[in-house]
């Protein structure tokens, strides 16, 4: 999962940062700004339109155009109000424009050079990098940045990790219909998934592939159990970042310091 979502702005975001590290001082009231935090998945985290570009790099940078590092704040809606207002801002709303722009964010492969188990994990086919769930416009907390995009995956072996499950299939029907039957080492996980988990740090049996299941847009993409429909939203541009001083929020959804991975989300 991301470490990337809406903290600062639950309902209607327009700026996205990874998660809120704060520390509590023992001798004064308030909360200490300790950082962002990043998660392992978001390493490999790159957009489309910007090769080499990283958002690893936007978190890097956004703490640098904060600051505040150690800084003792009244409360946490206070640190909000300091981030909104601070140049930081402006990477929150571009992060948050690609990731509510359908194709712009992608999960590189943690190689760039097949070795021959590369290529033995693959049966020899190199397929691109996996694209990412970013249709839901405003932003979807739990669904995108998460999973695989909906459509492109459905009928792919990457079909798992789709953010919607079709309806009346079990998962042994969807692996005979879409997944590695063939090559019962892998099951329901497809080249994509696999090379996901190697760039987390997982040893993946057969060899990390280059690249995941081949994009499938002609397929049946009925979603069942959920949409992406972007109707009654705009399309934010990914082109450039945009300042936009914004100083309405409504909560501040952030994890303190020292509890950050309290909660497991499980996959399967």
């Amino acid at each position: 999962m991301s470490a990337w979502a809406d903290y600062l702005q639950p309902t209607d975001p327009t700026t996205l940062t990874p998660q809120i590290a704060l520390g509590n001082p023992t001798s004064q009231e308030g909360v200490v700004f300790e950082g962002f935090v990043e998660y392992a998945y978001d390493r490999l985290l790159s957009f489309t339109q910007h090769p080499g570009l990283f958002a690893t790099n936007l978190t890097a940078d956004m703490i640098t155009e904060f600051g505040h590092l150690g800084q003792n704040f009244t409360d946490a809606s206070a640190l909000a109000s300091a981030f909104l207002a601070s140049p930081a801002s402006t990477i929150g709303k571009y992060m948050d424009g690609n990731a509510t722009t359908e194709g712009s964010i992608e999960h590189a492969p943690p190689i760039s050079v097949a070795t021959l188990a590369t290529l033995n994990s693959t049966n020899g086919k190199v397929g691109p990098p996996i694209t990412l769930e970013t249709g839901f416009n405003p932003y979807a907390t739990g669904s995108s940045l998460n999973h695989v995009d909906g459509s492109l995956y459905l009928s792919t072996q990457d079909f798992l990790m789709r953010y919607s499950t079709p309806k009346g299939k079990t998962l042994q029907q969807l692996i005979d219909d879409y997944g590695t039957t063939a090559d019962p080492t892998y099951g329901p996980f497809g080249p994509g998934l696999r090379y996901i988990l190697g760039g987390i740090g997982y040893r993946i049996r057969g060899g990390i592939p280059l690249g995941g299941s081949i994009h499938n847009p002609s397929a049946n993409t009925t979603v069942q159990g959920g949409s992406t429909s972007t109707s009654g939203g705009t399309k934010k541009s990914l082109a450039t970042r945009k300042a936009v001083a914004s100083s309405s929020w409504k909560v501040l959804w952030i994890s303190v310091y020292g509890v950050i991975l309290g909660s497991l989300w499980v996959l399967f």
